[in-house]
């Protein structure tokens, strides 16, 4: 990277922009740092409007607040402890229970909120600016960002302004969530033709499902949270299809029937799904609900793809960066999982899946601040490092063979499975996940020395931490429901 960018702009109020926010404005040396959000208020995922799904012509902000529904339910309760939801310097606070150690929703919110607070009162968050447009430009128009936005503040109709800025340097946090990942299998587009098809992106709760014939796919946190609370009140079993053994911790259920993957889905009679597992069907299904996941994509982006033409002012098109059949899915030509290989000031925090997502956007965010920062002494902007500059790969070539090293990886991980899990997949580190963040963290030091005693260790013992995490999860889930002993 030739110059060290003046003004950054953070696309998303979710925890990855938030304390990579935090982080810029203290940790590294700008001019002008500033977040956009396009819902009310900040939280990402983890914000859950008391309007989200209403129709309320007496609020000019209801439209918006459904427009961009989070994930995130009201009986939601993480599967993370406190030690790695807190961002450095900034401790999660203990849940007032025992034997529940991991937050609810309103916690993690609440702690997100008071986290925001110095940054609102910085005046640095904008909400209710909706990123429509990010576009690369020329370096002989003197480079940086086009970034164009909607602004909701007044409401929908006439109050609905476009305004057009542009920024020396753009960070993209908004990777995952927007995008209900299905797989691909024979009817399912049929189906979902019926509205008898969701995702567990709009999972609100089991209310509506009294008495319903539920089909769930995966057996991830969110399909057995959903077939967890599905069996009170839907008609028996619920159907859980698994194409392998979970990882994931949830109580046993002889109420939850699990079975194989499914072969195609086709309608049924009175309007109903038919699904075909690989050795039976399950017919007169009212839902199928995916708990599939999510895949990664920036719609909004544009980057400069190759120069066309062979005069001087030779133009280069405007080409999106992501979209969903890349193959092996994933944000591509990235160094670390962050800096884009080709132009290293735009910048992905949270496009890295990890077990402990809030630190490691935090480390992740640290890093970028001083990768991007003038040499200490020699920047304009408010951060008090002492240190030096975390130093990138000079050239493009250099930069992207970080991407090539890790499809090799995966493809020697895949290939040792003929039935390999999702979560072998490009930015889902696995068991590479503690090396990649000491590696980090060893630079930020380096760099940044007074940060050594800030930022989580990522040792040894704080992995076997971790770890332990899935077994005091199932522990909580017996305290939850009231049961003791083994499983």
């Amino acid at each position: 990277m030739a110059t060290s960018p003046r003004r950054v702009l953070i696309i998303g109020g979710g925890p990855c922009g938030l304390v990579t926010l935090r982080n810029l404005l203290e940790r590294g040396e700008f001019e002008d740092v500033q977040l956009v959000e396009r819902r009310d208020n900040i939280g990402g995922v983890w914000y859950q409007s008391r309007n989200e799904h209403a129709n309320d012509d007496s609020d000019p902000l209801a439209a918006s607040r459904s427009r961009w529904p989070t994930p995130a339910y009201p009986a939601l309760i993480g599967n993370v402890i406190p030690e790695f939801l807190s961002l450095s310097g900034y401790p999660f606070p203990t849940p007032p229970r025992e034997g529940q150690p991991f937050p609810t929703l309103r916690e993690t919110y609440d702690y997100i909120a008071a986290f925001a607070r110095p940054l609102f009162e910085r005046g640095k968050i904008r909400l209710h600016h909706e990123v429509v447009d990010v576009a690369e430009i020329e370096a002989e128009d003197g480079g940086g960002w086009r970034v164009a936005m909607t602004d909701w503040s007044k409401g929908s109709g006439s109050g609905v302004s476009l305004k057009e800025e542009r920024w020396d340097a753009v960070v993209i946090t908004t990777v995952w969530y927007d995008n209900a990942y299905y797989p691909d299998v024979e009817g399912l587009d049929d189906v979902k033709l019926t509205g008898r098809v969701l995702h567990a992106q709009t999972w609100r709760g089991p209310s509506g499902y009294e008495g319903k014939h539920v089909v769930i796919i995966g057996n991830a946190n969110s399909a057995n949270e959903m077939a967890a609370q599905l069996v009170p009140v839907a008609q028996l079993p619920v159907y859980r299809s698994t194409r392998r053994v979970s990882i994931f911790p949830s109580l046993p259920d002889d109420c939850i029937e699990d079975v194989g993957p499914v072969s195609r889905y086709s309608r049924g009679a009175n309007g109903k799904i038919t699904v075909h597992l690989q050795d039976r069907t399950i017919d007169d299904v009212d839902y199928v609900l995916f708990g599939t996941g999510y895949y990664p994509d920036v719609p909004y982006l544009r980057v400069l793809g190759p120069a066309v033409g062979t005069s001087d002012r030779a133009r280069r098109s405007l080409d999106r960066l992501t979209h969903r059949h890349i193959q092996p899915i994933r944000v591509p030509s990235l160094y670390r999982h962050v800096l884009y290989a080709h132009n290293t000031s735009l910048a992905f925090i949270g496009a890295l899946i990890s077990f402990t997502p809030f630190a490691m956007a935090d480390l992740t965010s640290t890093w970028l601040a001083l990768a991007w920062s003038s040499p200490a002494g020699t920047g304009t902007g408010t951060g008090t490092r002492t240190g030096s500059k975390v130093t990138v790969p000079p050239t493009v070539a250099s930069r992207l063979a970080d991407e090539q090293d890790r499809l090799q990886i995966l493809h020697q991980l895949r290939s040792e499975t003929d039935n390999p899990s999702d979560l072998v997949s490009f930015h889902f580190l696995g068991r590479y996940e503690l090396p990649y963040a000491q590696v980090a963290r060893a630079e930020i030091v380096r760099a940044a020395p007074e940060l050594g005693d800030v930022l989580a260790p990522w040792d040894d013992a704080q992995d076997a931490r971790r770890f332990a995490m899935y077994a005091t999860k199932l522990d909580s889930l017996y305290v939850l429901a009231g049961k003791t002993g083994e499983p």
